[in-house]
């Protein structure tokens, strides 16, 4: 192994200690044959194999997972409030990560066109934002860099971004159902 240009470190394990340390290996070769149903010949395509298995099945997942999400979109988008000619979405949602949160933002206001989406999450005990106003929303006067920073502050937290798109968060998940009706 090289620790330095032109050095090169070599490690040895000689008598007993060698003979532990291939007992160990052995015994370690051992469990996972053991685990994986496997003979010694067999076990890296069997570990193969249920690799190839856990991406197609992670693959399956996250395709359900998008179906899920555009169920909710459409179930948000439906649930909107028409005010001055635009459509309005103010809702607390449960998703998995920050980034769902903002794909399912982007969903929602692709369906109800012309608009302000404001939606929120609970992550443990705080809580993420992201608010979403289309060209004519802007034009009215909605800024979702605004939108967020005033929602994040009442929550414990800070966010901002700009006028079409904004994220943020805070401290207080308990007041998020209470902060996006007002």
């Amino acid at each position: 192994m090289a620790i330095a240009a032109g050095t090169r470190r070599i490690e040895a394990v000689a008598g007993a200690a060698a003979y532990d340390f291939m007992a160990t290996r052995e015994a370690a070769l051992a469990a996972v044959n053991a685990r994986l149903n496997a003979g010694a010949h067999d076990v890296a395509q069997k570990l193969d194999a249920l690799i190839a298995h856990q991406k197609e099945l992670e693959r399956k997942l996250k395709a359900y997972e998008q179906k899920a999400a555009a169920g909710l979109a459409d179930e948000l988008a439906a649930r909107a409030v028409s005010r001055d000619g635009l459509k309005f979405v103010s809702a607390v949602v449960s998703v998995d990560q920050p980034e769902a949160l903002r794909s399912l933002g982007s969903q929602v206001l692709a369906k109800i066109g012309e608009g302000v989406v404001q939606l929120g999450a609970a992550f443990g005990e705080k809580a993420s934002l992201v608010a979403f106003c289309s060209p004519a929303a802007i034009k009215a006067g909605h800024q979702a860099g605004k939108l967020v920073a005033e929602v994040s502050q009442k929550i414990g937290g800070k966010g901002g971004g700009k006028p079409d798109f904004a994220m943020g968060g805070g401290k207080d998940a308990s007041k998020l159902g209470e902060v996006l009706k007002a």
